[in-house]
């Protein structure tokens, strides 16, 4: 029987990720907020996460408090489960969140180059919400709802990095790159969740010229038509009295079509948006 152990008090989300895909990967383990005992820290079967300055993996305790070093508790716990590497490609936020809680927002705000207000301007309240409740905490059953909620999270969590690297891969096999006048758009009709690792292919075509993404809508029977980027030179508020056209959104970034046209069909319209200066 394994047990989770994470300090008391205060809630982050470092502790708190590393909390849900413990969960996720072990055999129901009861989860405790509390300060580890001696015996807590020998014992490998008891899994002391973000308290205990110690970091050894081979008895599962993972702090990082004692050596800067160190990165997060969660980054520590996925290095352990085999999903750190996988994760750093998977997810944008992966590697700043560790930054965050390791040398603080303002720090990591000054390495971004950006104003630490914009930081605190784009917390979830959501994520405020969640940590207040587990905040208040002292132990979590396979009975509790909040167990069961951050249990289905944890392995949502680490089933859709590999999904993410799956769909990346297919992607690189089946996505074309079609010119549009004087852009690039990237086209799949892939129908499973049509965005899934879109953001992560583009990243690796690492293209400047490419401004357009095509695939599948996820509202309906058509294709979506989005631009990349703030280029005002885009704009498919000039195509929405096309009779192809279902849908425009009124800041003209999006447009969806009616079916899902051949792909001559869709780069025509999509030239149509297109100016020829700024």
């Amino acid at each position: 029987m394994h047990t989770i152990v994470i300090h008391p008090g205060s809630a982050h989300k470092d502790d708190f990720l590393a909390a849900c895909v413990l969960l996720a990967s072990l055999e129901n383990p009861k989860l405790h907020r509390r300060e580890p005992t001696p015996e807590d820290l020998e014992d490998p079967d008891t899994y002391v996460v973000d308290v205990g300055m110690e970091h050894d993996p081979q008895r599962h305790n993972f702090d990082h408090h004692q050596d800067q070093r160190l990165p997060c508790a969660f980054h520590l716990v996925m290095q352990n489960l085999g999903y750190h590497d996988a994760a750093m490609q998977a997810y944008t936020w992966y590697p700043y969140m560790s930054m965050i809680d390791v040398i603080g927002p303002h720090r990591t705000a000054e390495q971004l180059g950006v104003d630490s207000s914009v930081l605190f301007a784009t917390a979830s309240p959501v994520e405020g919400y969640l940590l207040s409740i587990f905040a208040e905490v002292e132990t979590l059953q396979r009975r509790d709802l909040l167990y069961r909620f951050m249990q289905n999270f944890g392995r949502d969590l680490l089933s859709l990095i590999d999904r993410k690297i799956q769909r990346l891969q297919l992607l690189k096999e089946q996505a074309k790159i079609l010119p549009v006048r004087q852009f690039k758009a990237v086209c799949s009709d892939i129908r499973e969740t049509p965005k899934l690792a879109m953001e992560l292919f583009l990243k690796q075509l690492d293209d400047p010229q490419i401004a357009l993404c095509v695939t599948p809508s996820n509202r309906g029977a058509g294709w979506e038509l989005l631009r990349l980027g703030d280029t005002t030179m885009i704009d498919f508020r000039k195509i929405e009295s096309q009779p192809e056209i279902r849908f425009v959104h009124h800041s003209g970034f999006l447009a969806k079509t009616e079916t899902l046209l051949p792909w001559p069909e869709v780069i025509r319209l999509s030239s149509q948006a297109i100016s020829d200066t700024h």
